[in-house]
């Protein structure tokens, strides 16, 4: 299994919030800002995508973004109606949808995009992932398949066929892959994280060493010598990718392979303990308090009594 399919796959993203928006008009909504990811393609026509911050970009038909930031932002068939926006603003919740149309016809525009999650476990490697913000445009190679695994999710999100749940996971887990084969290609040298270690041949080898075998007592001799580096230059460009040192890296990797077998599994302490490369469980115990903030036996619990409340949340507002 190849590095970015690990994370992926560890991440198991879901839980697709969809909507399709036309207009037909001067137009403009209003989007609030969401701790999820959001994306958006425009699949008809053009329109604006305008920050809070930063300058407002055209983006046409076949174009495609991805936020994981924080930003709140508008789309608008074009930068002046933004003070019909603010004013309706002024009158609404930081969390409301606003929507503004022009009564005369315009240009047909329709646009489709969405939000989804990750397991509350994983919630923190989503974000060391991916960038604060992904553009793909029509022209780009990657927009045609990605158009394709949109429509997919759109069709899933409206049907009630057995399996959607299913299907729904792993077209997610695609449109992810598919957004972060660009950044691996075009990544910026100064930015660190899993991209910019995975866009380094001699770092991504060093991390698919680990992955493949995370029990594996790993040092920096070890790591350099296998991607033929030495270890002072080793240990530097892999901080600066990584921003962490090797140990702390695998440590970090381990614990979150480890809440995802407590939350997801049945397995005993011991036996996650000793999957991931710790002798003892009082030695896996202390690093999983250390970097949780809480013992994995309490940590087990607490997720799980989460999760059904969670549960009976939905089913009574089924």
């Amino acid at each position: 299994m190849d590095l970015l399919t690990d994370i992926v796959r560890l991440m198991r993203p879901q839980t697709v919030q969809w909507r399709t928006v036309d207009a037909n008009s001067r137009w403009g909504m209003r989007v609030p800002y969401r701790e999820t990811p959001r994306f958006c393609l425009v699949v008809i026509g053009h329109c604006w995508f305008v920050p809070d911050t930063g300058e407002p970009r055209l983006l046409r038909q076949g174009d495609y973004f991805l936020l994981a930031g924080k930003t709140r932002y508008c789309l608008a068939s074009d930068p002046e109606v933004m003070p019909k926006l603010d004013a309706l603003r002024r009158r609404a919740r930081n969390e409301d949808y606003l929507r503004w149309d022009d009564t005369r016809p315009g240009a047909p525009m329709r646009l489709i995009g969405g939000h989804f999650q990750t397991d509350p476990e994983h919630a923190e490697l989503l974000d060391a992932l991916l960038p604060q913000h992904i553009d793909v445009r029509a022209s780009d190679q990657e927009a045609s398949r990605l158009s394709r695994v949109l429509e997919l999710i759109g069709e899933e999100a409206v049907c009630e066929q057995p399996g959607r749940d299913l299907v729904m996971s792993r077209l997610v887990e695609i449109m992810l892959v598919e957004v972060l084969r660009r950044p691996l290609l075009q990544i910026d040298a100064q930015r660190t994280g899993w991209l910019s270690g995975m866009a380094d041949p001699q770092i991504a080898a060093a991390l698919q060493r680990m992955h493949a075998d995370v029990a594996q007592h790993w040092t920096v001799e070890t790591l350099a010598k296998h991607v033929g580096m030495s270890r002072a230059v080793f240990a530097r460009r892999f901080v600066e990718r990584m921003g962490v040192a090797p140990a702390t890296y695998l440590s970090n990797w381990r614990i979150a392979l480890a809440k995802d077998a407590l939350v997801n599994s049945e397995r005993s302490i011991s036996d996650i303990a000793l999957s991931i490369g710790y002798l003892s469980d009082s030695a896996f115990c202390t690093a999983f308090a250390r970097i949780v903030g809480k013992p994995p036996a309490s940590y087990r619990k607490m997720s799980k009594a989460l999760r059904q409340t969670d549960s009976l949340i939905i089913d009574r507002s089924a």
